[in-house]
């Protein structure tokens, strides 16, 4: 069972997230501490802020928003893995590219805390682009953090190549403290 949770403009759909994990008021991030677990994907809310898109000579970045909602801080850092996904759970083309920042710092957050990224899609290319068929819209995002063998889904319609092929999707930094959608 997902649940699903509307923020603002964006929409938010975690991984199964048992009733007890949700938080009430979010807080700052946590001070680092090394006994700091990471964070599972059944404890984090992915979403994606679409009002907060920019559109860039045909590329649009909007946060990829990540929300602690355990009862304890959890850590996170680097690159998520991001496919778009069909409504039947199909992965639909390339996995997301990366960027190439090589320092990922560790990022703690406190319960209710948000950590963010940038997600790139470039439009175009998931419609016209050689060896790119497209289909009609993905449903969501799957994500995984770095350590993961669970992932946390966001909800994300969007056009997307149903074959391998050109990567349209790109997050181009490491996870960062603080919401992107500020």
């Amino acid at each position: 069972m997902k649940h699903r949770l509307l923020v603002g403009t964006a929409v938010a759909v975690t991984a199964t997230v048992p009733a007890a994990c949700a938080s009430s008021a979010p807080s700052a991030a946590a001070p680092a501490a090394t006994a700091v677990p990471t964070c599972a994907a059944t404890a984090i809310g992915a979403w994606i802020a679409i009002g907060h898109g920019t559109d860039v000579s045909g590329t649009t970045d909007y946060p990829l928003e990540f929300t602690n909602l355990g009862r304890s801080a959890c850590s996170l850092s680097g690159y998520p893995v991001v496919s778009a996904i069909s409504s039947a759970g199909v992965q639909l083309g390339s996995p997301a590219g990366r960027g190439r920042q090589l320092a990922a710092p560790r990022v703690v957050l406190a319960p209710g805390a948000t950590a963010h990224t940038t997600l790139a899609y470039q439009a175009r290319l998931a419609s016209s682009a050689d060896g790119c068929r497209a289909v009609g819209t993905a449903a969501e995002l799957r994500v995984y953090l770095a350590g993961q063998k669970n992932a946390a889904y966001a909800a994300f319609g969007l056009p997307a190549c149903s074959d391998a092929g050109p990567v349209y999707l790109t997050i181009t930094e490491a996870i960062r403290a603080g919401a992107g959608a500020d």
